[in-house]
């Protein structure tokens, strides 16, 4: 993958936090900064997805909702009874 070098400007405290990283995971700087970054990346994708969905299934619960209602006042009102015809046996 080509690599584009950053000038990026950190606060000190940060930068020692960082270097520290790095020394525990054997990893250079800018590796911990591509790994955390990458990560946040991954995890705001993962967050669009999420809201995405609730968005859609709060959709699809709305409508099933609504369904249910107007099915369920179909069935409160009185239904028309009707006689079926049935052929009697003569002897």
């Amino acid at each position: 993958m080509p690599v584009m070098k950053l000038g990026i400007s950190f606060p000190m405290e940060l930068v020692e936090e960082i270097d520290r990283m790095s020394k525990g995971l054997k990893k250079n700087r800018s590796a911990v900064i591509r790994d955390a970054i990458t990560k946040m990346v991954n995890d705001y994708k993962k967050q669009q997805a999420v809201e995405r969905a609730e968005k859609i299934y709060k959709e699809i619960a709305d409508d099933d909702r609504r369904l249910a209602e107007d099915f369920l006042s179909i069935c409160a009102e009185p239904i028309a009874e009707y006689k079926t015809g049935r052929k009697v046996k003569r002897k």
